[in-house]
């Protein structure tokens, strides 16, 4: 009987893991006295592993690329540099970065891409 509650708790976990939201809102720049929600912290972490992904492509980038990458540099500066942020809210997002990393990484190196012509 416990082996059997123990495998419904794990199966309700699972279902809890597959709806995990993953919501991001961009934060309002400000000066770090306001406490971030967890979607504006998600947007900050999510994106700092986006950002540090495609920087090493950066070196042999285009002026157009160096441009976007150095405009979402400035804007994660301005919203995510100094914020606050519950250790709830921080521990969860960063299971979700666990989660997803390779996604993220993916999707930072996919944004500063050169796009060919047609595509």
């Amino acid at each position: 009987m416990v082996l059997r509650g123990a495998a419904i708790l794990m199966l309700g976990l699972g279902l809890a893991a597959c709806g995990d939201d993953v919501t991001e809102t961009h934060p309002p720049a400000h000066d770090g006295s306001r406490t971030l929600s967890r979607a504006e912290l998600r947007w900050c972490m999510f994106n700092d592993i986006r950002i540090e992904a495609a920087r090493p492509d950066m070196r042999g980038a285009k002026q157009g690329q160096l441009q976007a990458f150095n405009l979402a540099v400035a804007e994660w500066n301005k919203s995510c540099r100094r914020y606050r942020y519950s250790r709830s809210d921080r521990d969860a997002v960063q299971g979700q970065i666990d989660a997803r990393r390779a996604q993220l990484e993916t999707e930072g190196k996919a944004q500063f891409a050169v796009r060919e012509a047609g595509g």
